[in-house]
């Protein structure tokens, strides 16, 4: 089944869909026939990319719809979902795409910053999954949760976003389980350093040393990343890894059982801080 078969039709939900990866997916799933609800905090932004997915439909019958819920908050999602799904449907797909980005040396990210990157990247998407879960149930679909190669490996300078990362991953591996009795196909997607707004916000904190092994991984727009996750849960797959360059770095952590990527980001790590003393 080709991917606009797969798509034409479905109602696809979307959290962190007005900007980065979100925005971009729903662009072209919504070009794909899908019926759209992007959900994020900010209504003018909403409202914003609402016009701009719609201006992409493939027909005029398509919905397109936005709806402002913080996922961090669990009463506000609790509240919030089971109206949306009466006025809009109970999605196909679920894609979890809001996050905030962090980095910084571990001794400067103060309990709140470290709190806060936990609840919006690890509670956020527990608590969307869980306010669709009861209505999902008895139809079936697919979830896919988005994560970060940060997730799957270790990285200087990450340690708050890539702990609630790692988590996003376990999540995931454990609902990808759980929920096949209710024919909900689970996906993880990790990819590397994406062009979206978090990596303009992390920049102003980013060690240099994380600059140099963010490199590592490779660098995607967020159209790439898009067409990748669009692909990957359509077929059911459960991770999803952007990028030759990422996917190798993985292939390569996996089979040395982290030995190569380890060395190698400690590597970089020391010539960077080498030329920072110079």
């Amino acid at each position: 089944m080709t991917m606009e078969k797969f798509y034409d039709g479905k109602t696809v939900y979307i959290t962190g869909g007005s900007s980065g990866i979100g925005l971009a997916t729903a662009r072209l799933l919504v070009s794909l026939g899908a019926n759209i609800v992007i959900i994020a905090r900010n209504e003018a932004k909403l409202r914003e990319a609402k016009d701009d997915i719609a201006r992409r439909r493939k027909t005029g019958a398509q919905s397109v719809e936005c709806l402002s819920m913080d996922v961090a908050d669990n009463v506000d999602v609790t509240k919030k979902v089971p109206d949306a799904v009466k006025a809009y449907g109970i999605p196909d797909v679920l894609i979890l795409s809001a996050g905030v980005g962090a980095a910084d040396y571990f001794e400067n990210i103060p309990y709140d910053a470290f709190d806060s990157v936990i609840k919006i990247n690890v509670y956020g998407p527990r608590n969307t999954v869980a306010a669709f879960l009861p209505f999902m149930k008895g139809k079936g679909g697919r979830i896919a949760i988005l994560a970060s190669m940060a997730g799957l490996i270790g990285m200087f300078g990450y340690t708050a976003y890539g702990t609630s990362k790692y988590a996003a991953v376990g999540l995931a591996e454990c609902l990808r389980s759980e929920l096949r009795r209710f024919k909900i196909a689970v996906s993880v997607v990790c990819p590397p350093e994406v062009d979206t707004p978090i990596i303009v916000e992390e920049a102003k904190t980013l060690p240099p040393e994380a600059r140099a092994v963010k490199g590592l991984a490779g660098f995607l727009k967020p159209d790439t990343v898009a067409r990748v996750i669009v692909r990957g849960v359509a077929r059911g797959k459960f991770l999803i890894v952007p990028g030759f360059t990422a996917r190798t770095m993985h292939f390569l952590h996996r089979v040395s059982n982290g030995v190569l990527s380890r060395s190698t980001s400690d590597l970089v790590v020391k010539w960077t801080q080498r030329k920072m003393k110079k």
